[in-house]
This record gives structure tokens, sequence and C-alpha cells, in this order.
């Protein structure tokens, strides 16, 4: 019996054991041949946090909305709604949220209250909590300063009011806010759990969440699976048994979802390998959605070569982003040159020339003459890159090219999940790959990653004080057309120096059983099973 087959029985168990002591169970007899609601996906790799306060990269995001919830919800339009929050008042300055919590329970069946949300969210203002994502909370008044230590917590515009309400001051008016605080590091924690226990995430056991799928089975490296949350308070939308993920290489997903195996392979969760591309797109098997999001190379400027503006701009240059998104990704990607999407609107024309190899060889030479180094030391240049299919055939590519107009051959190294984040974090790298996804529809979410290099999302060390204060100013003034020339003279700023080196803007690509309905794909990147429905007839469907 295969592993999928085993987690249905256990899942239809459970389910059974859920209705026993209720006399209008009238289908518990049956339960045996109920069919299985639980949709099956590839997840690649391990998560690498399932904290709300620590997810960072996509999966762990998703799978962390699936477990928990936040003040607002992201609805099947793309637009915030209410969540947690039965009520929101805002001050006439637009800068004070007062936040009325509707009753809602923790999967260990606690009370959710004001003081989780409070607790969670100064929790990760603390100068000796270490996050990436403290900064996404920057915009409440002095927290910035209480994570550098520079003002005490209390000081920090988040006030308990009683069990049921609290209140945010923000340092400036923030429209997207109501769309911002659905993110994971504005979700609430179970605080005396928190408190006992600081590693409470990491396992199935003792892992408490509030969202619509409750964590049920977690082999690490292995498998995941969540289950139907009975304590959620909107559990009467959420249709679903339950969704499992395992965990294996992109060419292997799609073995198993061509067995039935699996009910849904690409993204966000994982790659579809490039070579079926193609097949699926004839056989009109292929889904697509433009995304908010950016592929990229970091560079870390504190290191030689990349320590010199010219020498990034000129790898830049060389490289020949065109060529990448038709012949190696082959998904209708865009080729990107500025980090924010095309779609956000912030410019109307590209900031450099894709694949301009004479205009980068030029700068080569001017860079390498400026820091006194030999053109033969870029040999010793490594490409560092988290360990799948794509990322490997893009890294390929980007040493051709570079060989090809440079006549030097960069060293590529994959790494495993755990290795590359830490290493970025770290910034123990000299060029890695990284990627961007919007977690709200404003091309602010992108820029300010590379406001100030101690920004846990930055890992690149480059500042630039014009740079800042333009990000500054477009978020002192109420003036949109003026904001929106402030940003895109940040971008050019960013363009110009070339901490990062973008290839392409994303599209998500997947192909799932179309007995799978009212899953929403977000242009954010994100997968939310909340409303999804599965047509599975019967057990036996699951192989």
């Amino acid at each position: 019996m295969s592993k999928a087959r085993v987690l249905c029985v256990l899942l239809l168990g459970l389910l059974s054991l859920a209705s026993c002591g209720n006399p209008s169970s009238s289908h518990k007899k049956e339960s045996k041949k109920t069919a299985c609601k639980l949709i099956r996906l590839n997840l690649n790799d391990e998560p690498q946090s399932l904290d709300p306060r620590k997810a960072r990269e996509l999966n762990s995001q998703i799978l962390v909305r699936m477990l928990f919830e936040g003040l607002t919800r992201v609805n099947k339009n793309s637009k915030p709604e209410l969540g947690l929050a039965s009520a929101i008042e805002i001050s006439p300055d637009l800068k004070t949220y007062t936040f009325h919590l509707r009753p809602s329970s923790w999967t260990n069946g606690d009370p959710v209250t004001a003081e989780d949300f409070v607790y969670a969210w100064k929790k990760l203002l603390d100068p000796i909590y270490f996050s990436d994502m403290a900064s996404q909370l920057y915009v409440i008044e002095n927290a910035k300063l209480a994570k550098e230590g520079k003002v005490p917590l209390d000081q920090v515009g988040i006030r308990l009011i009683d069990e049921e309400k609290f209140q945010v001051t923000l340092n400036e008016p923030v429209p997207y806010f109501l769309e911002m605080i659905s993110f994971p590091a504005f979700f609430p924690v179970h605080r005396k759990i928190d408190q006992e226990n600081e590693h409470w995430s990491e396992d199935v056991h003792g892992y408490v969440g509030n969202g619509p799928f409750a964590l049920q089975l977690w082999q690490h490296h292995d498998q995941l699976l969540v289950t139907k949350n009975p304590n959620y308070w909107d559990a009467s939308q959420v249709q679903l048994d339950g969704v499992q993920f395992v965990m294996v290489r992109d060419e292997t997903a799609f073995l198993m979802y061509e067995k039935k195996e699996l009910d849904w392979v690409g993204s966000p969760f994982s790659n579809l390998p490039v070579d079926l591309l193609k097949v699926l797109k004839q056989d009109n098997l292929l889904h697509s959605k433009e995304a908010l999001a950016t592929y990229f190379l970091r560079c870390n400027t504190a290191l030689s070569p990349f320590n010199n503006s010219k020498i990034r701009r000129a790898f830049a240059l060389a490289t020949e982003r065109q060529e990448i998104v038709e012949h190696v990704t082959q998904g209708g990607q865009l080729p990107a040159t500025g980090l924010v999407p095309v779609a956000m609107g912030l410019r109307n024309a590209p900031y450099f020339e894709d694949g301009d190899v004479v205009g980068a060889r030029a700068l080569l030479k001017e860079g390498l003459d400026e820091i006194k180094i030999p053109k033969e030391s870029l040999n010793d240049v490594t490409l560092t890159y988290r360990s799948t299919e794509r990322n490997h055939l893009i890294a390929q590519a980007l040493q051709q090219q570079w060989f090809s107009a440079f006549g030097v051959r960069v060293k590529l190294e994959a790494v495993e999940g755990k290795v590359y984040f830490d290493r970025m974090s770290r910034q123990n790298y000299q060029l890695i790959a990284s990627d961007w996804f919007a977690d709200y529809n404003d091309p602010i979410n992108f820029l300010e990653v590379f406001k100030c290099k101690d920004r846990g999302s930055n890992n690149t060390q480059w500042e630039n004080a014009e740079y800042a204060r333009l990000l500054e100013e477009s978020s002192a003034t109420s003036n949109l057309c003026l904001r929106k020339e402030l940003l895109a003279k940040s971008e050019q700023i960013l363009m110009q120096e070339m901490p990062i080196i973008p290839i392409f803007h994303y599209t998500l690509l997947y192909t799932s059983r179309p007995e799978i309905h009212n899953v929403v794909v977000s242009s954010l990147g994100g997968v939310d099973f909340k409303w999804a429905s599965f047509d599975r007839k019967e057990i036996g469907d699951v192989r």
C-alpha cells in the first residue's frame, strides 16, 4: 500500500473518530467507503520554518497561511477581507488602527486573544530574537528603533486594550496596511506555548495553529500532512479533508502525477521539468499565471570582485535574459531589466539593454583596473544556488554567457535548502541566485528590501543614502504621481549600482487534476486551499 493510500486511510480514521459521540453522524458506518478529499502534491524540499515569525521562503509562507489566520485574509479576488478581526477602527489621520477580535480558538482549544497578537509582534521586534522578517513590522511606530535596541519594547506603537481588542499606531499612513497584515509576520502565536517551548514549531507534537488546517503529520525531508481544523472560526467554508505534501525531486513528482499518486505538480511548490512544458501546452494541460515576482542574483558587495559597481554592472549587461526565458525556463517568463515587475507599472522602459556584451566588456575592464586585479581571477568567482533542476539549468546558461562575453568561467555551487538560506543570511557567498515574491501589491515591497544593509532580507551588504532618502520621501507623500516618480528614481539607482542582477519575472506554471476546483492561485505566488474542493469519487482513487 502506497504512502498516499495509508495517509488517506489514516485521515478517514481521524475524521471518523472526530464524529464519535455525535448521534447525528449517520454516515459514520459508511466512512470506509467515503471518498477521501485529500489533495496530494510535491513540496520539493523541507520547509524552512513553520513559525509565522520566521517563514521566509514561499513554500513555508504558503504552509503557514494554511495553519494560521491573521487579522485579515486575502480573498478569492486578491483583496483583503476580515479574518480574525471582526471590526477595524481607523483614526482620521490614517495612522492608528484598533482591532476587535472575533471569538476563535487555537487547535488545542484555547481561545485566541489580543495578547497573543501583541506578544507575537513584540517578540519579533525584540533585539535578541533572530528573524529576517522583523522589518515587515517597521511601519509601526518605533518598531525599527526597538529592534535596534534604541528604545524599549513598551514604546512600540502596539497597545493591548483587553482580551479582544488591541491598537496599533503607524509612523505614517500606509494605504496597503490591511493587505500587509495578512502576511505571516503579522500572525499571532500562542503566547503560553511559545513561552514554555521556543521550539514548538519544529515538530508536529505540540504544534499549535489557528488556521483552516491543522498540522497532522511531519516526517522531516519526507512528507507532511495537514487536515481540516474543526476549531477554525470559518470551518464551514473548508471542504477538503486535508492536503498531503511529499518532498521529492521535480522529475520524480511528475512521474508520480502520471501514476495518479499526486494531484498537483508545479508552481509554486516546485517546478515542472522544462522538457515537458511544450507537451503540456500542446495538450492544454498547462496552467499559467503571471506572478508579481522576480528571479535575480544577489551580489556580495563587501567581497571582491563585486565590491566594484562596474564589475557588477558588467555581469548584468552580459546576461542575455531573452535567451534564458526562451530556451531555458520556457514558461512565458518576462526578461527582467529591473527589480520591480513590469505589471506594477513603475517604469515605461528598461533601465539597461539586455545582452549588451560590448558595454559589458568595457565596464569590466574599467572595474578590474579600479580594484587592480587580473581578469583571470574571475575564474574563482562562485555562483551559489538552491539545488533544483531549473536553477541548475539557469546557472549553466549564465556560466556560458559570461564565458562567451569575458572568457572566464565562474564556478557553480548547488546546495540544499537549509544550507542555502544559512549561507545567504550570513552573506557567505559571492553571487547567489535569489527571488522575491511580493507580499502585497505595491512596488515598495520590492524596493524596501535593499533600503539598508542591516535589513534582514537585504543580504547584499549594499546601501545607498540617496536610495533610502527617496524611499522615505515616497512613504511621506500622499501625492500618488509623486510617489510613483520617487519609487522609479530609487529603482534607477538600484539598477545603476547593481547590488542585484535581475534575470526574469516569474510565471506560475502547474498542472492539476480537473476534479480540483476553487483553489485560489495568487499573482503574489500564494495558493489558498481554504475554499478548495476535490470531486474524488472513491478511496480507491488514491493509489
